[in-house]
C-alpha cells in the first residue's frame, strides 16, 4: 500500500512527537548518572557504545509510534535491536514501509559531555528511498521536519527552512575515526587543493560530531561536505544514521546526499544494516556532480 499524502503529514507530525519526546528526556538527564556499555556492531568505537538513555530513548519514540506501526503496518528498524543476523527475514525487507530509528546518534560526544549528538527518526520506502525525516539537536532544541514526496516539505523548528548562509572557507565533517584510516591525509590534501582551486580560502575540518549532526552541519554551514569512504570492514555507519538526513537532504534542490559514486543511498540493503559497501557524501554549496567527477580518487583503494 503507498501512503499517500495526508497520511504522510501525519506520520511526520507523530515522528516529530516521538523525536522531541525523547529529545526532553536527552536534554534533562543528569550525565553524573550514565551508565556505558558496549554492543556487538560496527569497527568503531562509537558504534560499539550504548547506554541507559539510548534504551530508554528508544522506547519512549516506540511508545508513541506504535499506533501508526499498528494502523499502517509498518516494519521497524532501531539501532538498539538490530542485528546482522537474517537480514533478508527482517519485516523491512517485506513490508511497504519502515521507521529508521537512532534514538541517540553521537551516543560518544554525548558520553563525553559535549555537543554532537541527536534524535534521528525516518520513514523509508522498502525500495529504499527515505520519505520522512526528522532531526531533533536536544543541546540546541532545534528540530528539522522534512517530506520526500512529490510535493517536498523542509522546515525547521515548524517553519519552511531555506538555508542559504555561505562562508568563505569550505568545511569538512568527518567521523573521529577516519583520521586512522590510511587513506585520510591524502584525501584532506586532495580536497584542499580542489576547494582552493575553486576560490575557497580553505578548508576546515569538523570531527565532533556523529553522523546526524554531521550532515546537519552541511546544510547549516555551506559550502560544505561530509562524506565516508567505503571500506572492506563492516562499519561507515548503518542505515539509522543517515535515513533522516537523506529525506531532509531529498527534499531541498539545494543538498545532495548520494554514496560516494554520486548514487542513490541504498537505504534498505538486503544483505547489512552498514553502508561500508558504498560509502556516504552530502554537500550543500557545491555542485554535486561536479564534486563526484573531481573526486573519484576517493574511492582508489
Amino acid at each position: 500500500m503507498k501512503l499517500s499524502n495526508s497520511q504522510l503529514e501525519k506520520l511526520l507530525a507523530l515522528a516529530t512527537e516521538a523525536a522531541l519526546t525523547a529529545g526532553r528526556y536527552i536534554a534533562t538527564f543528569d550525565r553524573s548518572q550514565l551508565k556505558v556499555d558496549h554492543k556487538v556492531a560496527g569497527n568503531s568505537l562509537s558504534s560499539q557504545v550504548v547506554t541507559q538513555v539510548d534504551l530508554h530513548c528508544q522506547t519512549l519514540i516506540l511508545d508513541v509510534l506504535q499506533s501508526s506501526i499498528e494502523q499502517y503496518d509498518l516494519a521497524v528498524l532501531s539501532e538498539e535491536n538490530a542485528s546482522e543476523d537474517n537480514i533478508s527475514e527482517h519485516p523491512r525487507r517485506q513490508k511497504g514501509y519502515f521507521w529508521c530509528i537512532d534514538p541517540l546518534d553521537g551516543t560518544l560526544p554525548f558520553i563525553e559531555g559535549s555537543a554532537g549528538f541527536a534524535v534521528s527518526i525516518a520513514l523509508v520506502s522498502q525500495s529504499g528511498a527515505p520519505v520522512i525525516g526528522v532531526v531533533h539537536n536536544p543541546t540546541t532544541g532545534d528540530t528539522y521536519q522534512a517530506l520526500a514526496a512529490d510535493e517536498p516539505v523542509l522546515l525547521k523548528n515548524g517553519l519552511p527552512w531555506h538555508p542559504v548562509t555561505q562562508h568563505c572557507c569550505f568545511t569538512l565533517y568527518i567521523d573521529r575515526s577516519f583520521e586512522g584510516d590510511a587513506r585520510y591525509q591524502t584525501c584532506v590534501e586532495h580536497l584542499d587543493s580542489l576547494i582552493k582551486a575553486k576560490g575557497y580560502d580553505g578548508l576546515k575540518i569538523v570531527n565532533s560530531c556523529g553522523a546526524v549532526m554531521n550532515a546537519i552541519g552541511v546544510f547549516e554551514n555551506p559550502p560544505a561536505c561530509y562524506l565516508k569512504l567505503p571500506k572492506a570492514q563492516k562499519g561507515g555507519g548503518s542505515l539509522w544514521d543517515f535515513s533522516a538526513t537523506a529525506a531532509i537532504a531529498q527534499s531541498s534542490s539545494a543538498f545532495w546526499v548520494s554514496d560516494i559514486n554520486g548514487q542513490a543511498l541504498d537505504l534498505n540493503r538486503s544483505d547489512s544494516n552498514f553502508m561500508n559497501h558504498k560509502g556516504v557524501l552530502y554537500l550543500h554549496g557545491i555542485e554535486g556532480e561536479a564534486f563526484v567527477s573531481e573526486t573519484d580518487w576517493m574511492t582508489a583503494g
